[in-house]
């Protein structure tokens, strides 16, 4: 499932609803006209649609191809949502790892390779972000840190 922004929305709505029209591309002049709205906008959002795999632009041409327009996707109401949806997101896919990590350690593992774990494995977190879901994470007593003679560690 795909999360996308409401104006995202517009242009695959506007897509789907004029496929007979345009049943393989489009002109990016030609949503910008029917949606009224700046080109400048409309290159951020069919940057960002591309981004999430829905459509392919051309910068040359000034065309835009789509062939994954079916897929499910939820709908939030601007950027700031979308980004604290996404770190909600990111936080379930980082304690799904964590508890992997934990598990293989028989439930307490070192810091540096639960942080490791979420810095170098499938999430590719940025320092910052790790620490971030971190602390989340110990805020909202899911994840615990206990302190052994050799060192920090984590429990669940």
């Amino acid at each position: 499932m795909q999360i996308i922004t409401k104006d995202e929305n517009k242009i695959l709505l506007l897509i789907k609803n004029n496929m007979d029209k345009y049943p393989t591309s489009i002109s990016y002049e030609t949503i910008r006209e029917i949606l009224d709205v700046s080109e400048t906008e409309v290159v951020d959002l069919l940057n960002s649609l591309q981004n999430k795999n829905f459509l392919k632009v051309d910068l040359n041409t000034k065309e835009v191809t789509y062939d994954n327009l079916n897929e499910e996707i939820k709908i939030v109401e601007n950027k700031s949502e979308l980004k604290k949806y996404m770190l909600n997101k990111t936080e379930e896919d980082a304690y799904v790892i964590i508890q992997d990590v934990i598990s293989k350690y028989e439930g307490y593992v070192p810091r540096y390779i639960l942080e490791g774990a979420l810095l170098y494995g499938e999430l590719e977190l940025t320092p910052k972000r790790t620490y971030n879901i971190i602390v989340s994470l110990e805020n909202k007593k899911l994840l615990n840190k206990v302190r052994r003679v050799d060192g920090e560690y984590y429990t669940i």
